[in-house]
Parts: structure tokens; sequence; C-alpha cells
């Protein structure tokens, strides 16, 4: 049985088990499960690149609140998941299909079998947005409705950068250097000041806390392999008609000043289903779920107001 990373500052919330369960290759991947009192439906949480389930349980505890079973897990590579690569810091993966693998087997397997009746819903931040729009598109229908935050659908607004990215990446992998982390990236926000992720003080100093409290559930830069398979998978977002098999309401949220994630992007991919809905909160950095109060209260204003009008079909 798996255990929480725990802290003072970030209290686990009520009615919560962790524990591994078995991918179809046999990684073994961690993951965790809340429980609200009288639940009206349960949200499969998914995070970003680098992150790991603690670092939800502020989003976890509002969503209990809003009677919600929470189900999260942290995806191969990272957090208490199963690492790819012997140097268990560098932040690997070779194809988001696995990714989208491993998402469709815990809903099918963990998630439906835990959480019985009621509406599902799938909320995820940045890099958990790219499989699981991939995983929607393909006309997965397990969720009623799904909530994307900030999602890696096109790294950077600036073309020159995007370009540049894809280049060595395709370089990199091609001379067999796909497992090398990737030259000249640090990691940008370990420090509060000078930080693009959040405005909020107290929230990231709170993950910087769980990341020394846990130096196992850490990664740092990604791969080339890892660039390359991501910048593969926006591509694919963008193939004409990609979205001609969606059957589940979803709602884009980005942030006005995401400068890891192009957010003019959403509004592109917004158009090209009825089924997508995009809101854009002004003045916020990339990570929303993080962010500070006034940001939040927009972000939950949103998702309340679109899960009001869809669950009431489901």
């Amino acid at each position: 049985m798996a255990d929480f990373i725990r802290i003072p500052q970030n209290p686990a919330p009520p009615g919560g088990e962790a524990f591994e369960f078995m991918a179809a290759d046999g990684a073994k991947l961690r993951a965790a499960v809340f429980n609200a009192a009288n639940a009206r439906g349960g949200v499969v949480l998914m995070s970003g690149r680098s992150e790991f389930i603690e670092k939800y349980f502020e989003v976890v505890g509002e969503l209990l609140a809003r009677k919600f079973s929470v189900a999260l897990m942290d995806w191969r590579g990272q957090g208490l998941s199963a690492r790819l690569l012997p140097v268990p810091v560098k932040g690997h993966i070779t194809d988001f299909g696995a990714y989208r693998a491993d998402l469709r087997l815990f809903t099918e397997q963990v998630v439906k079998k835990r959480f019985v009746g009621g509406p599902l819903v799938l909320m995820t931040h940045s890099m958990g947005g790219a499989p699981a729009l991939q995983l929607l598109g393909d006309g997965y229908d397990a969720f009623d409705a799904a909530v994307l935050c900030a999602p890696m659908t096109r790294l950077f607004a600036n073309p020159v950068k995007r370009a540049y990215a894809r280049i060595a990446s395709s370089i990199a992998c091609a001379l067999g250097a796909s497992r090398q982390s990737i030259l000249g990236v640090k990691e940008h926000s370990m420090q509060f000041e000078g930080n693009i992720l959040t405005t909020d003080r107290r929230r990231h100093d709170r993950f910087r806390e769980l990341q020394s409290a846990a130096p196992n559930a850490v990664i740092l830069e990604p791969t080339y392999g890892w660039l390359k398979a991501a910048i593969e998978a926006m591509a694919d977002l963008h193939r004409p008609g990609r979205f001609a098999a969606l059957k589940t309401p979803t709602l884009i949220v980005s942030a006005e000043n995401d400068r890891l994630v192009d957010s003019d992007d959403h509004a592109y991919l917004a158009s090209q289903s009825p089924l997508i809905e995009r809101v854009l909160i002004k003045g916020a950095l990339h990570e929303i779920m993080m962010e500070s109060d006034p940001y939040r209260d927009r972000y939950w204003e949103a998702v309340d107001s679109f899960l009001a009008a869809k669950l009431t079909r489901a």
C-alpha cells in the first residue's frame, strides 16, 4: 500500500487512499482516490509535467466540497510512478500514446470500479491536457465533461522557439541522444522571484517543500525524446478533422500571461468543434489552479458554470 507525501502545510483531504496499480506493460503506476460524502459524481484529475498527486490536495478539497469524489494518477516517469530511465530525475517518454493508454486503463480498470453512479468529469493541467485531448478526440466517451486547464496544445507563442525545439529534438533523437537532458534547459521556477508559473508565493513554496520532502518524486529537465514526443502529440491535435469523433463537452481554460503554452492556440482548437468551449483568465500565469485567489476564483466560476450546464444533460 502506498502512502501520501506529508508536510504540515499541505494536509491530505479526508477520505483518501493512495495505492499502486499495474499498467498494460507491467509498469507500476501510483494513484489515489478521495471519496466524497454523498457524492454526486467523480472527477479524474491529471497533473502536468513534473508534478505529483500531493500538489493537488487543495484542488481535491475544493472538488470534495462540491460533492465530487476525486481520482488522481502520477503519470508514468514522474512522481512516485515507475521511472523510465536509470537516472530518475530525467523526464522521459518516447510516445504520448503511453500516457493515453495509462489514462484509459486508469479510467476503465480503477476509476469506474470505485466511482459507481453519477457523471464522470476529466480535469487536467498543462501536459496532462495533450494526451487527454488526443484520447477525447479519438472518440473515447467515458467522461460526461472535460475541463482542460492551460493544456499543452502548442509550446511557446514564439514561432522561432517552437521551430528550434522541433529541429533540436529531431536531430538529437536521430543521433541517438533521445535520453539526454535538453541542453540549456533548467528548472525555471525553483525560486518564487521571477518564476513564470504563479503569482502566489504560498502555493509556489508549498510545492517546493513537497519536493524537498520527497526527492524520489521529483523530475527535473525533460529529455530530447520527451520533447520530440510532445511535439508529435501537439502536431497530432492540429490535424484536419482531428475532433470529428469528439463526443465529450470540453472546456479549455487559458491563462492570459502564459509563457510556456501558447494560449492563442486554444482559441483555434475551440473553433474546431462545437463541443469545445474556451475561457481566458486575464492576468493569470500558467498554473491557474495554483495561482493567486482572484485568478483561481475566476477559474472555479468558469468550471462551476460549465459543469452545471453540461452535467444536467449527462
